[in-house]
């Protein structure tokens, strides 16, 4: 114990000695950090390094500190306790939820997380550090939030307020906290409310199955479609376009028992079938893109293999394959424009290239439908870039 409390302090610089006084105060007039706790197994390694490593974060806040340690009314209660009470000694001029004091001692807070300790504890509502939150604040949700359970962190807090001011349970709430990846928030907030919308609608509806169908949608939204298809479906997910408006509880069942049938009926074609002669052909002298915009991140990529050609036409719905034999022969090369953000991956547009003159000679998104503007500005980005010129009519 006393090696791990000099190790910290030695990485200090300038809140060592505020890091020490938090020490003496814990040593002198607690038995949160005497060994004997430790002969008695009443308090773990753990529980020690997380108690120090606390005192190192909280000394490195020196500045928002609105009382001397030494004048800390000490509780007789567990160790937790008494270290909730000293961080509420040192920095709260207002009362902050106690399940908020849990971040200066777990294993690796988020910056968000201490900087909204610190703003609550100076009077300011969570809703004026809406900008840094992360989910969008109504009136309802801020004061659900100051309310939440104890034991949750600030992020699983956020998505209980969010549940019950959209009119959910706590038995939803806790659910998705406890069994999905919604306990915290996810880069597709948007879409998520549109799911736990329909999921408070359709309640009550049992924790395995809500757990069930939070994990169907991730899969077929988010996740590549090879995990979740089968091998040879490529990196995109199986349905990124996929939504519940218009669904049932009982339509989804059903998608979720038949979603392969469902798609083969749409013409989504299933995974190509590995081919061992399924060999590259040579890549033309274009440079691929890279662009990040907006929080979206696009590229474009030249496809150099039958098989990636035929997931290209399998996905868009079009006869982009039939060109197999141009491209080994190099009178044609094509490329994929594909765009990524948050946990979205989508094919955007299909483009041939004419490699012999560098020109754009086609360009078409799903069903062959013509490039929007958005998809020509990053089009002519690309072609700007490496030379390329564009066919009249592409």
């Amino acid at each position: 114990m006393d090696d791990l409390i000099t190790q910290r302090a030695d990485s200090l610089n300038g809140f060592r000695n505020d890091f020490w006084k938090l020490m003496h105060v814990l040593r002198a007039r607690t038995d949160i950090l005497s060994p004997r706790r430790m002969v008695d197994n009443s308090i773990t390694v753990r529980e020690v390094e997380q108690i120090v490593n606390a005192c190192v974060r909280i000394a490195c806040h020196r500045f928002s500190w609105k009382r001397n340690p030494f004048d800390w009314d000490v509780p007789a209660s567990s160790p937790f306790v008494q270290l909730r009470s000293l961080v509420h000694h040192l920095f709260d001029d207002y009362p902050v939820p106690e399940f908020m004091t849990s971040v200066w001692w777990k294993a690796y807070p988020q910056q968000w997380e201490i900087d909204l300790y610190l703003y609550l504890a100076i009077g300011k509502g969570v809703r004026q550090f809406a900008k840094h939150s992360p989910l969008p604040l109504t009136r309802r949700m801020a004061a659900q939030f100051m309310q939440a359970p104890d034991d949750l962190s600030p992020g699983a807090a956020f998505r209980w307020s969010q549940v019950l001011a959209l009119g959910g349970s706590e038995r939803l709430a806790r659910c998705l906290i406890d069994r999905t990846l919604l306990s915290e928030a996810t880069s597709a907030e948007p879409f998520w409310e549109t799911v736990i919308r329909f999921l408070i609608q359709y309640q009550p509806v049992s924790a395995v199955e809500t757990a069930e169908i939070i994990r169907f949608i991730q899969d077929q939204r988010f996740e590549p479609a090879e995990q979740i298809w089968g091998r040879g479906s490529g990196s995109d997910p199986v349905q990124p376009d996929f939504s519940l408006r218009g669904r049932t509880l009982m339509s989804l069942r059903r998608h979720m028992a038949n979603w392969r049938n469902d798609l083969i009926v749409k013409g989504y074609q299933p995974p190509v079938p590995l081919d061992p002669l399924d060999k590259p052909w040579e890549s033309c002298c274009i440079d691929a893109f890279r662009l990040e915009q907006d929080g979206i991140a696009w590229s474009i990529e030249e496809l150099l293999t039958p098989r990636a050609l035929k997931q290209e036409g399998a996905r868009m719905q079009h006869c982009v394959a039939e060109y197999i034999s141009y491209c080994k022969k190099r009178i044609s090369s094509i490329w994929s424009m594909r765009m990524h953000q948050g946990e979205l991956r989508k094919r955007i547009l299909t483009i041939e290239v004419i490699p012999e003159t560098k020109t754009i000679y086609q360009a078409r998104g799903k069903l062959n439908r013509a490039p929007t503007e958005s998809d020509m500005k990053i089009l002519i980005r690309w072609a700007a870039q490496t030379g390329l010129k564009f066919r009249e009519q592409v």
